[in-house]
């Protein structure tokens, strides 16, 4: 009997803070003019400009419905919605773009913001894990899974970092830069290499928003202490076409091993399926010599993930 009174104890315990939580939510003070997200009990959503509420009710100027007076009583639960990179069509809001941070392999100068995760997997076997600890830093950690199938269990375990600083400029104008380090690590006493590692040291700007920007960098290569002479040039971009889906690009114009070489280019193309805190990618990378054997390109796959 005392365990059934202390289960039903913290039951109204979680019902009496859900409700105060979501109380409280209803009875926020917002500017008028701020755009909100109501979600009602059954389910449905109204978007529109905040008007005025008092204790019973919240008024708000929906673009297809007009002027609406909502019942609190209904309300499930309200979102603020940033006015900078929202849309709205048909009075169905645009959610923010869950990964405006990154194109598919290459970054955006867009800061992600403070205190948030992502996780990011390509093709099962590449794993990355991203975490900001401020507005204007993130720090990516990144390894393989390839050298998990060796028989001998001595083949290199190949990782990377990626740390990140970018900044916004001015309005629709970001810049950034990041280091790429890559080296591996192996259980073999053998390796007696000099192999310090290799890396990309890389400086970028983004013009455009979370919906709709174009990003050029500009990056020197490294191997153990030698830089290139010559810059990897990066072209990106991206364009959300629809509240689901949108189009990336990423393209690498890179030197050639001589210096009397001309740039080497790649492109890529593909699609964006995005949700509200993942997306996935399908898209093709390609050049020259690839499309004389597969004409759409390398097949890239990979899907990102929000915390």
């Amino acid at each position: 009997m005392k365990k059934l009174w202390f289960q039903i104890l913290i039951f109204a315990g979680i019902f009496l803070y859900a409700t105060e939580s979501c109380q409280a939510q209803k009875n926020i003070v917002y500017i008028p003019g701020t755009i909100l997200q109501i979600t009602l009990q059954d389910g449905s959503q109204i978007t529109g400009n905040f008007v005025s509420q008092d204790d019973q009710t919240i008024i708000v100027n929906s673009t297809s419905m007009g002027q609406i007076t909502i019942e609190k009583s209904k309300i499930k639960s309200i979102k603020e919605i940033s006015e900078e990179n929202v849309k709205i069509k048909k009075g169905k809001i645009w959610f923010e773009n869950p990964n405006p941070y990154k194109y598919l392999l290459g970054s955006s100068a867009i800061p992600k913001p403070a205190k948030t995760a992502t996780y990011q997997n390509v093709w099962i076997f590449f794993n990355s894990f991203s975490y900001a600890p401020l507005k204007f830093m993130d720090i990516t950690a990144g390894f393989e899974l390839f050298s998990l199938l060796s028989k001998s269990g001595d083949a290199p375990y190949v990782y990377y970092l990626n740390p990140k600083i970018s900044t916004k400029v001015f309005k629709n104008f970001y810049a950034g830069g990041n280091v790429l380090y890559v080296n591996y690590f192996n259980h073999s006493n053998d390796d007696n290499s000099d192999f310090t590692g290799l890396g990309v040291l890389n400086g970028f700007a983004t013009f455009g928003t979370t919906n709709l920007n174009i990003t050029g960098g500009l990056g020197w290569g490294f191997v153990n202490n030698d830089f290139a002479k010559k810059p990897v040039i990066t072209i990106s971009g991206m364009a959300r076409v629809s509240r689901r889906i949108a189009l990336v690009s990423e393209n690498w114009f890179i030197p050639g091993i001589n210096e009397d070489h001309d740039y080497y280019s790649n492109f890529s193309y593909g699609i964006r399926f995005l949700g509200e805190k993942n997306s996935i990618d399908l898209a093709f990378i390609n050049n020259k010599d690839i499309s004389k054997t597969i004409f759409l390109g390398v097949p890239f796959l990979d899907f990102v993930v929000n915390f």
